[in-house]
Parts: C-alpha cells; sequence; structure tokens
C-alpha cells in the first residue's frame, strides 16, 4: 500500500512539473495520477475518522465527478443514489465505469433544494432499518447545503444515518484539484447532536408547553450526549415541577433538594437557574409546607393549606380550556379545602359539624334563601357541603366569607350544589363552562382573601427558562 502511495506521489509530481493547464492537464490527470488513486481507494479508502459499511448511499454529483467515485468507494455501500441536474448528467456514464457498476440516477434543479430533500427523504423511506450515508461533496452550494439539512434532521429519525464529505489536506490552485493522495473521506458529526442546541430548543418547548417529564428526559438525554452538567440541573428542575403537578409532594421536595444541592457547587453558582433561587428556595419551602400537612392532616397549617390550594388552582387554570371536566375537580377541591381550613381554626369539622340548635336554624334559613324553597323543605343538616359549610362560616363571621353578598351566594347555589353530580365524582353531569368559570371565579376570591389575610406570597408557576 506504501508503495501505491508513493505512484501516486510520483505522478503527481510529474504532472505538476509539465506546468499543464485546462483540458490537457484534465487529461494527463486521468491518464497519470487517476488510475492509482482509484486503485488505492478500491483497497485502502481513505476515511475518518474510522471506516463504517453503508447499504444504501446518495450523492450529490457536480461537474467535477472524482470527489463523488472516492465518496461512493469510501462508503462501499450496495446501492448507490446520484442526484445530478441536467449539467451534470453527462458525468453518469464516468462515474459508473470508474465505479465498476451501475447507479440510480434521480435529476433534480441545481437550485431546488425543496425537490432534493424530498427526493433524499424518499430513499431513507423505502430503506427502513438500512444503514444510510449521504454525501454532500460534489453539486451546487445549494445542493450540499440541502443534502446537509436533510441528513441532520432525518438523523432525528433514523440515528444509523451519516453525512459524509470528501476533503482534502492540500489543493493546488493551478490544477484546480486536491493534492493527489491527500484526499480523505470524512464521517462528519451531527451539530446539533455535538451541541445539543437542537434539543435544548426541543426541551424548552415542551416545558414551556407543560411537558415537565418530556423536557426532563430531553436535559438528561443533552447530559449523557454533550457531557455537559449543566443540563443535569434543568433536568431537576423539570422533574420537580412534573412530580409537582403529579400531586408527588415528597417526590417535588427530593428533587427541590437535589436542585439546591447543585446550586451549592461551585460548578453550579454561576448557572442561569441560579438567579432564579429566591423563587425557588420559596417554593421548595411551599413544598415543605404541604409535605408537612399532608403528613399530620391538620387543617389548621395555614401555610400548607395556602400551598396546596394554590397548586389546585393553577392545576384548574391550566386545565380550563382543554380539560373542563377535570379542571372543575381541581377547583372544588380547592375551595373545599380552604372551607375546611376556616372551619379547622374555628374547631369545627364538615364531618362532624357538632352544629347548635342555633346554627342549625341559621343554615337552614340562608339555605332557604339561596336554593329559594321553603323553609319547611330544607332538613336538618347533618354534614357540611360546600353550601353548608359557607353558611355556617358567614353565621360565625369569617371575614373571608363576608365578601359575598347574599346575591352573589344564590347565583353560585347551583354550581356549589353540583360537585357530587359530577362525572368523575358520583354523578353523570358533565361541568359546563359557564360553571367552571364561576368555580373558578368563586375559589380564586376565597383564596386570595386567605392570602392576604395570611401575609404569605405564595408563587406556584413554573420559573421562566430564558
Amino acid at each position: 500500500m506504501e508503495e501505491l502511495k508513493q505512484r501516486i506521489q510520483q505522478a503527481w509530481q510529474s504532472l505538476k512539473v509539465q506546468e499543464l493547464e485546462g483540458t490537457r492537464a484534465q487529461e494527463l490527470y486521468n491518464q497519470t495520477v487517476w488510475p492509482l488513486l482509484l486503485e488505492l481507494w478500491r483497497q485502502e479508502p481513505q476515511v475518518y475518522p474510522l471506516r463504517e459499511t453503508f447499504e444504501v448511499s446518495i450523492h450529490t454529483l457536480g461537474t467535477s465527478p472524482e470527489a463523488t467515485t472516492l465518496a461512493a468507494l469510501g462508503l462501499g455501500a450496495t446501492e448507490v443514489y446520484v442526484l445530478h441536474t441536467p449539467e451534470s448528467r453527462r458525468y453518469l456514464e464516468q462515474l459508473q465505469r470508474d465505479l465498476g457498476r451501475s447507479v440510480y440516477p434521480i435529476e433534480i434543479d441545481k437550485s431546488d433544494v425543496t425537490r432534493l430533500y424530498q427526493a433524499v427523504g424518499e430513499q431513507v423511506r423505502r430503506h427502513p432499518g438500512k444503514k444510510i450515508a449521504l454525501d454532500l461533496t460534489s453539486g451546487t452550494k445549494a445542493m450540499s447545503a440541502g443534502m446537509a439539512a436533510a441528513g441532520y434532521f432525518l438523523q432525528r429519525v433514523y440515528p444509523s444515518l451519516r453525512v459524509a464529505y470528501v476533503d482534502n489536506d492540500a489543493f493546488d490552485p493551478a490544477l484546480r484539484k486536491p493534492v493527489a493522495g491527500t484526499e480523505k473521506l470524512i464521517l462528519l458529526p451531527n451539530p446539533h447532536e455535538v451541541l445539543g442546541d437542537l434539543d435544548e430548543h426541543l426541551a424548552q418547548e415542551l416545558y414551556k408547553a407543560r411537558e415537565f417529564g418530556k423536557a426532563a428526559d430531553r436535559y438528561n438525554g443533552l447530559r449523557r450526549k454533550t457531557g455537559q452538567g449543566s443540563f443535569e440541573v434543568y433536568a431537576a428542575l423539570c422533574e420537580m415541577y412534573q412530580r409537582w403537578y403529579a400531586l408527588d409532594f415528597e417526590g417535588a421536595l427530593s428533587n427541590a433538594g437535589r436542585l439546591f444541592g447543585f446550586f451549592g457547587q461551585d460548578a453550579y453558582r454561576n448557572h442561569p437557574l441560579s438567579r432564579h433561587a429566591p423563587r425557588l428556595k420559596a417554593q421548595k419551602e411551599g413544598l415543605e409546607a404541604i409535605v408537612a400537612l399532608l403528613q399530620s392532616k391538620n387543617f389548621t397549617e395555614q401555610k400548607g393549606i395556602l400551598w396546596l390550594a394554590a397548586t389546585l388552582l393553577q392545576l384548574g387554570d391550566e386545565r380550563k380550556k382543554r380539560q373542563p371536566v377535570s379542571a372543575a375537580l381541581y377547583f372544588y377541591r380547592a375551595l373545599e379545602l380552604l372551607l375546611q381550613h376556616r372551619l379547622a381554626v374555628r374547631g369545627r369539622s364538615d364531618d362532624v359539624p357538632d352544629l347548635s340548635p342555633e346554627e342549625q336554624e341559621q343554615l337552614r334559613r340562608s339555605l332557604s334563601g339561596w336554593l329559594g324553597k321553603p323553609l319547611e323543605e330544607i332538613r336538618p343538616v347533618q354534614k357540611l357541603g360546600l353550601l353548608e359549610s359557607i353558611a355556617l362560616l358567614r353565621h360565625l363571621g369569617d371575614p373571608a366569607l363576608g365578601q359575598f353578598s347574599e346575591s352573589d351566594l344564590r347565583g353560585y347555589q347551583g354550581m356549589l350544589q353540583s360537585r357530587n353530580k359530577s362525572l368523575l365524582i358520583h354523578g353523570l353531569e358533565v361541568s359546563k363552562g359557564g360553571d367552571v368559570e364561576k368555580l373558578q371565579q368563586f375559589a380564586r376570591r376565597l383564596y386570595q382573601a386567605a392570602q392576604e389575610e395570611a401575609g404569605l406570597s405564595v408563587l406556584v408557576e413554573p420559573i421562566e427558562l430564558v
């Protein structure tokens, strides 16, 4: 092999000594240098970083077919497709002769990037499961750009697909050719994969769409691909919100602890997320309060109640348009939770209200007015539903419930009564848009009053990444 390489160098030097130009130089190159190069690449293709075997190769063909020939030899595919223009069609015969085999020609316009993209996509889809290489060396700049765009995009669907390019270590401007023997086929890395910019963009879009689990998977994949630990910090954030939104508060708190573990390391002190540390710290403390509430089951724990109610309201807000039935459940539970808290701080329970005769009478009168029914049709209250809880709290002088007028409550009573009739609770009724809107409004007003009363800042919305 070394002897063959020396012969190529000698033939090249002999060509240079004659100082030929144009057609005569090409003729002598074809006679003396090119046959030796072909022999070298047939025996030992110069492929970097390592040679791979492909089943299909797709090439662009320009007016200098030698590079396409070397690429086809280096890729060694059993099926070779050549995208050519009307101008480069005449080189197909030479290409097939040098390869010693037939190729599949596909004609396109030299600037028709769309057609090139379609043609490449069609061939890739026609060969599922096969190793495919795209060669962008020859042809017009538009053809090479289109081939690269197609290759790097299709790699996301077909990971085994590779993009290749015939490069050289030295170029002779007089002969307008690579110095013979310096040519090499390079299997190009995908910059999207190396740098991770496309995956990072997709992760950010998933995060914005509240697809936190999928965003976390993207960031964890970026950590493996690029080796950049900063992506692991983003993954921890996404996993925190994923578990939080799934009401897995202990899991979310664990991820919050992991996130602050990163912030405590020198390598991540200047991480972009660190600028949100104060708000994230407040959210971590909010998760701690929710976990404490769930463990104690003590409805008097104001901080845990407010953070949990805010979470339920946020989930309802985000589902109101797309999933009104499930949104209604979040709003109902947030409202019920706030009422349970306000009852508990007054020593009362919705399950065992322990009503005095005076309270029993007052509740029945309130319900009669709101429901528009005669007092005798209102049965004695045994347990407190939403309306009953509101009536008792108003009787007890609760300031948050005092903001609602009698006419307000008459307007809300149908929506409040329909909770147990909901399709996802006990009944077969589907929550209507108007009822969901009223329910959201009522729960929000009660929550805001409770928040102002407590003097707490509760921000459950996910932080912005950019």
